[in-house]
C-alpha cells in the first residue's frame, strides 16, 4: 500500500496537529508523541536516545506548526523546544486506522494442488536469497534444492534465515526410523498435520526439514495452510473463530528421562489455537493434537469449544487443503511453523526390510524474529518495498 506523503494542510489543535494529505487522508499527531519523537533526540531504530519520557511535561502543547523553506514540518512546543519532521517519515508513522491496516502483510493462501516456489541453495545476500525469504513470508512454504546431505549443508541453509535455535533437542535433530521410538516422528506411522513446539512459550518460528535419505515406500510430506483455515472459519463460523482466538488451552511435553538427542523436560504452555494481532488480523497458529493436554476451559463453554475444536481439526485433515509432495535427498522444505501445519504419510518397505524402509530427515529451527529481521535487511539491501512492514508476529502464549 503506497501512501501519499504530500501535505495539503497543517492544522494546530488542542491536542497536537492534524495533517491532511493530498490523497484526502487525515493524520493526527499528539503533542507528546511529536516531542517524544523529535529527530534531534536520537535514533529509536538504533536504540540511541538522549531524551526520556520522564522529561516530558504532561501539559505540553504545540504553539505553531508550518512547512519550512526546505519542505519539512517545523514545530514549536510550549516548552520552547523546536523540532523539524520529514513529511514522508510522518506519513509512514501515522497511527490512523486507514494507515495501520495497510502495514500488515497480505499473505496468499494455498490449498491442494498448489506448487511451491523452488530455489537452488542461494548465495548469502543475493537477490535469490531475498526471493527465498519473500516466498516463505508470502506462502508459508518454499522448497530448496542442492543442499549437501551432511550437517554443514543443513547449517548453510539455516544461516540464510538467521541464527539456529538450540533446544533440548540440540541444534539439529535427526528424524531417523528407529526400532524403539521415543517420539512418534521416529516411527514409520503417518503423522497428522501439526505445528511443532506448541508446549513452548515461543514455538519454533521458521523451520527446515532437510531430506538426507528418502524411504522407498511412502513418507510423503504434507503441508496445510493454517492461516487459510482460520480465515475461512472466521467467514463461515465467526462464533467458533472467536472461541479459538479468545480461549487459551494447555499443550504439554513431559519426558522424565533423557533420551538420544533429547533432554528430560516438563514443558507446558497455554495459548489460543488462533492468535490475532492488534488489528484483529490472523498472526499465528498453535495446534498439535498429540500435545494437547486435558482442556481446562470454563464448563459453560466446554461444549461449544469442543465443537469449534472439532471443526478446526476436520479442516486441518481435509484432503482438499493438503499439499502432498515427496522430498528427495538434497531437498529441504522451509516453512513458517506458526502458520503452516506439516505432517507425513506412513512409510516402510512392504517386505519389512530395514534398508528399503529407512527415512532420514534433519530438523532445524530459527526464531521468528531472526527470520523476519533477515528478510527486512535483504529487502533494504536489494531496494525491495516494505522493508519496515509489520509481519505476522506468530502464535502467542498466556
Amino acid at each position: 500500500m503506497e501512501l501519499e506523503t504530500a501535505a495539503s494542510t497543517i492544522e494546530v489543535t488542542d491536542s497536537g496537529i492534524v495533517i491532511r494529505w493530498s490523497d484526502g487522508a487525515r493524520s493526527r499527531f499528539h503533542s507528546l508523541w511529536l516531542r517524544d519523537n523529535c529527530p534531534e533526540d536520537g535514533d529509536k531504530e538504533k536504540a540511541f536516545r538522549t531524551f526520556s519520557v520522564v522529561d516530558l511535561n504532561p501539559d505540553l502543547f504545540v504553539l505553531f506548526a508550518e512547512r519550512n523553506d526546505f519542505g519539512d514540518l517545523a514545530v514549536e512546543f510550549s516548552d520552547g523546544h523546536e523540532s523539524v519532521f520529514d513529511f514522508e517519515w510522518l506519513r509512514a508513522h501515522s497511527h490512523e486506522a486507514h494507515d495501520r491496516r495497510g502495514k500488515p502483510r497480505s499473505v496468499s493462501h494455498f490449498r491442494a494442488g498448489h506448487s511451491f516456489d523452488r530455489f537452488e541453495l542461494p548465495t548469502h545476500g543475493s537477490a535469490e536469497h531475498c526471493d527465498l525469504l519473500e516466498s516463505v513470508a508470502e506462502w508459508g512454504v518454499a522448497i530448496v534444492t542442492g543442499v549437501p546431505g551432511d550437517e554443514s549443508g543443513t547449517e548453510a541453509l539455516a544461516r540464510l534465515l538467521g541464527r539456529v535455535r538450540e533446544t533440548d533437542f540440540g541444534r539439529l535433530f535427526d528424524i531417523v526410523t528407529e526400532p524403539e521410538v521415543w517420539t512418534l516422528s521416529q516411527s514409520g506411522l503417518a503423522l497428522d498435520p501439526h505445528t511443532d513446539d506448541p508446549y513452548r512459550y515461543t514455538p519454533s518460528g521458521a523451520s527446515i526439514l532437510h531430506c538426507v535419505e528418502a524411504s522407498s515406500f511412502g513418507g510423503d510430506s504434507i503441508v496445510v495452510d493454517g492461516f487459510g483455515i482460520a480465515a475461512d472459519l472466521r467467514d463461515d463460523e465467526p462464533d467458533m473463530f472467536d472461541l479459538l482466538t479468545e480461549t487459551s488451552v494447555p499443550f504439554i511435553r513431559h519426558r522424565t528421562e533423557s533420551v538420544d538427542q533429547g533432554e528430560d523436560v516438563h514443558l507446558l504452555a497455554h495459548g489460543p489455537i488462533i492468535s490475532l494481532d492488534r488489528d484483529y488480523e490472523i498472526s499465528g497458529i498453535r495446534f498439535h493434537e498429540r500435545s494437547l493436554s486435558p482442556l481446562d476451559v470454563a464448563p459453560e463453554i466446554m461444549g461449544d469449544y469442543y465443537r469449534s475444536l472439532i471443526r478446526f481439526a476436520k479442516d486441518v485433515n481435509d484432503p482438499s487443503r493438503a499439499v502432498v509432495f515427496r522430498l528427495q535427498p538434497g531437498e529441504a522444505i522451509v516453512y513458517d511453523n506458526q502458520r503452516v501445519l506439516h505432517g507425513r504419510t506412513a512409510f516402510g518397505a512392504p517386505d519389512g526390510s530395514e534398508e528399503a524402509g529407512r527415512r532420514h530427515l534433519r530438523l532445524c529451527t530459527i526464531d521468528r524474529d531472526q527470520f523476519h529481521s533477515r528478510l527486512r535487511r535483504l529487502r533494504a539491501d536489494h531496494d525491495r518495498p516494505k522493508a519496515n512492514e509489520r509481519l505476522a508476529s506468530g502464535a502467542s502464549a498466556s
